[in-house]
């Protein structure tokens, strides 16, 4: 049992680096291409909506991981949970339902450009990719955030 809860806490701390991580790369790329370029319209075409979906299934094995790893600690410790313990669960579901609402803004910001692009119209692709990029990186500083809570939490 001890090894199966090991598993599930690497899980969810993989899930976690592996979003974080698909978020940095795609930060990397729009801050690489240049404005404009058939580079940056292709990767608003194809790339971008893969690193999201890799992003999406990470953040649903990060919740679900996330819920057994609550209830594997609340069970070890009869549900009786210290305030700092709790401020910090908090503040990390505050930070992950604040990097959905913000990966779901920027996947249909990628999904109206997708088929503005389709319509022949390229010249909006600039200003739609900085505002994806930009919320990329606010799920990176949140995830990187996330990420150092969830160690404190581990030692714990």
């Amino acid at each position: 049992m001890r090894l199966l809860a090991s598993a599930i806490l690497w899980t969810h701390a993989a899930a976690g680096a592996i979003w974080v991580g698909a978020c940095a790369c795609f930060v990397i790329a729009g801050l690489a291409l240049s404005s404009g370029s058939d580079e940056q319209r292709n990767f608003v075409q194809s790339a971008a909506p893969k690193i999201d979906l890799l992003g999406l299934v990470a953040a649903i094995v990060l919740l679900v991981t996330g819920f057994i790893n609550l209830m594997t600690a609340g069970v070890a410790r009869r549900f009786i949970f210290s305030t700092a313990f709790m401020s910090v669960l908090a503040i990390k579901i505050a930070l992950f339902i604040a990097m959905i609402v913000v990966m779901t803004w920027s996947m249909r910001i990628g999904a109206v450009i997708r088929s503005v692009i389709a319509r022949g119209r390229d010249d909006a692709v600039p200003g739609a990719m900085t505002r994806m990029t930009r919320a990329h990186l606010a799920i990176v500083a949140m995830g990187a955030l996330a990420l150092i809570l969830g160690t404190w939490l581990m030692g714990s």
